[in-house]
């Protein structure tokens, strides 16, 4: 009943007295703030006591009503007031203060709303960015404040504000020295300030929250210097360079966060973690996959993202600088140091890490930076036992060797990782440097149908004319060639009466006649590869064999390694011998030759490691290179004296296979068995840890038949689908 009294003496005071325009109210309640602090002389009384918040609220309401009655780019008599009588420097003045308790808090929020709700550009008015600018200032002065939370608000508004129109971000930047000497006539005249010796108050400020213990708030602050190193400005990069200790931060809280990891790790942990820079609202009663120092990794992995994404983004100078200050003070006297040290646990450890570092690098200067550290900067041709090596680079290859298997297959993985990665020097450091004088190719004399087949081969990918264009269908076709070896297991051409007039015909004018003497050189290539394997030792038959599965993915992965490489601007033609170093030594390089030394034992190795061989093998033969395509894919290529190829160690391969099924009884029988239980295609009862095949002492020789198998069938594929693709340019 009071309720409704009252609702109806305000309705009738308001009919009666007269209405006051917006102007007026807006002084009236501005006057109410003034008004207080002239009669209130307790200084200790807290602002929640006082009207202040009211007539703020009311205050910021006038102006966005203005706002909306008032014609677009036009500037009201409310906002007039606001910027003539400098209110906002005021309300700065005792906001900085803090007087009474709780002010600053309301300061903040009053800035945040008036910047974020009003939609007309205040930044560009002098009496509204310097007393944001000097609000600024005051933000991250206490750590964990009682205002942090009002603090970031605004200093994130400010960032987006500073986003949306870069050039703002000039008014900001302070030089301490704003004035130089007097000049003759008396006047002071303004000197040229040096950005990289300004001060950026904004990303001090961040760099304050940034190390709050409240998580949300340490999240914004990365969130508002992430918007402040993206600016398109140049001075502002050189004052965050040059006068903020922006990258060292980023690069010593890398430091910490890796030395809080425990010393032994399961790399198999350090794989299955997914970090991502942002609030991490998991719990650890909800993890499934608990393990000792999972939770410091993933703090480890999400800062790294979030330097790696810094860098992917921000200005290029500054991405340059956080790279070269995490590689001085992290990769350098911290990883180097692990990553060379005997204990066969911390070269596990570390190795993980280093592995899990490269796969989730995105940004092309980091990445660039990573390599490097790796690999070394050298791209000149190695020499046979060349002792100037990059020491972590020679480390790490051998380690791909090791007598321990997890190293072996954990230095494997690096490499595989790294050969995905976009980044040219990868392929040319450890492959490309060896091949590009063609030192692999035999120089020596030939007959004329060799010197046929070599004039037909010289094709954008360096194989023979005839498997250098389009297949209108897959590699099943009727002919598979007879092959022969030589002493060195070299494929000897198969010379046949039509692929002699196939290699004039494409000598010459390359007439559409020539399309089946294209596929059945094609079918040659792959086929190469399908029937290496004797039949005698293979596990697949009949049924599906998977090779339309090794197609589907090899295209895939082949059209994502082409659009990597595409800024790579690789040659489509194969450099030809009569402008290569004459009469040259072949060298594979170290890496080459650890694979292919574990390739030759593949029979006696264990399954896994074989697996990660034939993977790594893999990832290069996809290289859109010529080179590349000409030495690890090209069966018939006329390899130099004593030069090894991926065919001809594969080759060798079989030939000891051959040696060795002759004398074991049910060979094949008990190679399709194995073969079963590794597809888990075996009841429970035959599961291989009760399976007598499985204790069996040739073992390996059974599974590294089944690799064998499987990854001539994915080179076939991997063969095919490049020629494929090469024929649809």
């Amino acid at each position: 009943m009071f309720n409704r009294f009252a609702a109806a003496l305000h309705q009738a005071v308001e009919a009666l007295a007269p209405s006051q325009s917006l102007l007026e109210d807006f002084i009236f309640h501005w006057k109410a703030i003034t008004h207080y602090f002239i009669n209130n002389k307790d200084e200790k009384c807290p602002v929640q006591e006082s009207n202040i918040s009211s007539h703020l609220d009311n205050m910021l309401a006038i102006l966005e009503q203005e706002e909306c009655e008032t014609e677009r780019n036009q500037t009201g008599p409310c906002m007039e007031h606001l910027l003539q009588h400098k209110i906002l420097e005021t309300l700065q003045t005792l906001g900085k203060a803090d007087c009474p308790p709780g002010m600053k808090q309301l300061v903040l929020s009053f800035f945040t709303n008036l910047l974020g709700k009003i939609q007309q550009p205040l930044l560009p008015h002098i009496n509204v960015y310097k007393p944001v600018h000097r609000l600024i200032k005051v933000c991250g002065d206490v750590r964990a404040g009682p205002t942090e939370k009002e603090e970031i608000q605004f200093l994130c508004l400010v960032c987006a504000k500073l986003k949306e129109t870069p050039y703002l971000v000039n008014f900001f930047l302070e030089d301490p020295k704003s004035y130089g000497k007097e000049s003759k006539s008396g006047l002071k005249k303004k000197s040229k300030p040096d950005p990289s010796k300004m001060e950026f108050s904004l990303m001090s400020s961040l760099l304050s929250l940034v190390q709050s213990p409240d998580t949300r708030i340490a999240v914004k602050a990365c969130e508002g210097m992430l918007l402040c190193t993206s600016l398109p400005e140049q001075s502002a990069a050189d004052c965050i360079v040059g006068n903020t200790h922006f990258a060292n931060f980023l690069a010593e809280r890398l430091c910490l966060l890796y030395k809080a990891l425990p010393t032994s790790m399961d790399p198999v942990d350090v794989d299955s973690v997914e970090a991502k820079w942002g609030l991490d609202m998991s719990s650890d009663a909800d993890d499934t996959n608990a393990f000792q120092g999972k939770r410091q990794l993933i703090s480890l992995l999400s800062w790294f993202d979030y330097c790696d994404q810094v860098v992917k983004v921000a200005y290029s100078t500054i991405g340059d600088a956080v790279s070269r200050a995490i590689h001085d003070k992290f990769f350098l006297p911290i990883l180097e140091p692990l990553l060379l040290q005997t204990s066969e646990v911390g070269i596990l450890t570390s190795t993980s890490h280093l592995c899990k570092l490269v796969k989730i690098s995105e940004s092309r200067q980091l990445l660039a930076i990573l390599v490097s550290f790796i690999l070394g900067n050298d791209t000149s041709e190695e020499q046979q036992h060349d002792l100037d090596q990059y020491k972590l680079r020679q480390r790490l290859i051998e380690r791909c060797d090791h007598l321990s298997d997890e190293i072996c297959i954990m230095s494997l993985k690096l490499f595989e990782t790294l050969l995905l990665k976009a980044n040219e020097h990868v392929a040319r450091n450890l492959v490309l440097r060896n091949l590009e004088s063609r030192a692999y190719y035999n120089r020596r004399p030939l007959t004329r149908s060799a010197q046929d087949s070599e004039d037909s081969g010289t094709d954008q990918n360096g194989h023979d004319g005839a498997g250098s264009q389009t297949v209108a269908n897959g590699p099943d076709g009727s002919y598979e060639p007879e092959l022969e070896f030589d002493d060195d297991f070299q494929i000897k051409r198969p010379s046949t009466p039509e692929a002699g007039e196939g290699e004039e015909s494409l000598g010459g004018s390359g007439r559409m006649t020539d399309e089946e003497e294209v596929q059945m050189g094609i079918h040659k290539l792959v086929n190469c590869f399908l029937i290496l394997v004797p039949e005698e030792a293979r596990s697949s038959l009949t049924g599906d064999t998977g090779y339309d599965m090794y197609l589907r993915e090899a295209h895939r992965q082949f059209r994502e390694c082409t659009v990597n490489c595409l800024p790579y601007d690789w040659p489509h033609q194969v450099t030809p011998l009569s402008t290569c170093r004459p009469n040259p030594v072949f060298c594979e390089g170290a890496f080459l030759k650890v694979l292919f030394d574990k390739l030759t034992r593949m029979l006696d190795q264990p399954y896994e490691v074989n697996l990660q061989v034939t993977s790594v093998i893999t990832k290069i033969t996809l290289f859109p290179h010529p080179h590349i395509q000409e030495y690890f894919l090209d069966p018939f290529l006329p390899a130099a004296p004593g030069s090894r190829t991926l065919f001809t160690v594969l080759s060798k391969v079989v030939n000891d296979l051959g040696s060795r099924i002759a004398v074991l009884p049910d060979f094949q029988k008990q190679v399709m068995q194995v073969r079963k239980q590794l597809m888990g295609l075996v009841e429970d009862q035959h599961r291989p840890v009760t399976s007598p095949l499985f204790n069996l002492p040739y073992i390996d020789l059974l599974e590294g038949v089944i690799v064998l198998e499987e990854f001539c069938k994915e080179l076939a594929a991997v063969t095919f689908v490049k020629h494929h693709t090469v024929g649809e340019r």
